[in-house]
């Protein structure tokens, strides 16, 4: 099962309280004053720098298997 279907079949079992308590903290993350806001808005430029940086890691081999990346999101959040 695909990341996608798994959170369609999630929402689809979910109670409306819980849907509602998703929508509203959506709207929450896309409205708030950007002060408070986690990641800043990246020009091109500085995408492309960040892209060329993580080529360059993962060319060293600087990166962690997706086996054990999803073994640890599913240790953390009991999925």
């Amino acid at each position: 099962m695909s990341t996608l279907e798994y959170t369609i079949s999630l929402l689809e079992t979910m109670p409306e309280e819980k849907l509602k308590e998703i929508q509203n903290y959506i709207q929450y993350i896309i409205f708030r004053d950007d002060v408070a806001m986690p990641f800043k808005p990246l020009s091109e430029e500085e995408i492309s720098k960040q892209l060329t940086e993580s080529v360059k890691k993962s060319d060293l081999g600087a990166t962690t298997p997706a086996d054990v990346v999803s073994q640890k999101m599913r240790e953390k959040y009991a999925i």
